[in-house]
């Protein structure tokens, strides 16, 4: 399904790797930023090209090829990129040293959020209908990848990153922009009432959840209940940018769990400090 991207984003291809980039980041010329899609790449089963992640049928050998494409896209060697093991949790792991130190011997990395102030690392989310939020502070240099899922945005995920923003780097909230990229929307996102329950202490709650077709079901909108948090916590309305694009009503572009059933791809999301 076509569609036109927000003022603020568009979709751009280099090297034969399909991404949606922020305008407003583009701004800056000390950060490099792409939420991928799936569009290009090595992939052995079509529509699934350019995967991050292993879907049924997917081979390790493609996911490689693909990081290979990418890093020759964006000139970033590829042991440049970092990602963790996501968990749909709300732990973040700060890397202010050595990634390989942080990494450890192929240990696994339970976080959901990665932050740092070092140049030269592309801290990266994968996703497929959750949320991907960049958070970027420009006056202090400190960026922030956030994988915001239900489970995720009920714990705050991304109030936790603004709170390490503030505490280690002494960031001011003023400075902070967040820009939350492709996510299934509320349109496609009907969840049950353990979903409902798990966000029944969070303010706004009426704000971002409708009742959806089926008994005892509801439509959550993820963007909108990231953005109320934010907002909530002190970061200017105007720091938040959306790309408001549904994954889910976009898989010809975007990879998408819910809309296929499961069994899909995932489309890296990575932000990096030159």
């Amino acid at each position: 399904m076509p569609f036109e991207t927000h003022n603020n984003f568009q979709l751009s291809r280099k090297g034969g790797v399909g991404y949606l980039e922020s305008t407003v980041l583009g701004e800056y010329d000390f950060i490099v930023h792409a939420f991928l899609t799936r569009q290009g790449g090595a992939g052995d089963k079509r529509p699934v090209n350019l995967s991050f992640g292993n879907p049924p049928g997917e081979s390790k050998e493609t996911i490689t090829r693909n990081w290979k494409l990418l890093s020759s896209a964006f000139d970033i060697p590829v042991e440049n990129f970092f990602t963790v093991d996501q968990v749909h949790g709300g732990e973040i792991l700060i890397i202010d040293d050595d990634p390989d130190a942080v990494a450890g011997k192929g240990e696994k990395l339970p976080f959901d959020g990665i932050i740092t102030a070092m140049p030269n690392i592309a801290i990266g989310i994968k996703t497929a209908d959750c949320v991907p939020l960049f958070l970027i502070d420009p006056v202090k240099r400190i960026i922030g990848a956030v994988h915001a899922g239900w489970k995720g945005t009920a714990c705050s995920i991304a109030l936790r990153a603004i709170d390490l923003f503030e505490r280690r780097y002494r960031s001011d909230l003023k400075d902070i922009s967040v820009v939350i990229g492709p996510a299934i929307g509320p349109c496609c996102y009907e969840v049950d009432r353990r979903v409902l329950k798990s966000m029944k202490d969070l303010p706004g709650r009426d704000l971002y959840f409708t009742k959806g077709d089926g008994e005892g079901t509801w439509m959550l909108d993820l963007d909108a209940a990231n953005k109320y948090q934010l907002v909530k916590r002190g970061i200017p309305s105007g720091n938040i940018y959306s790309a408001n694009l549904c994954t889910s009503c976009h898989r010809d572009t975007f990879f998408s769990h819910r809309g296929e059933g499961g069994g899909t791809g995932r489309q890296l999301n990575f932000i990096m400090l030159r």
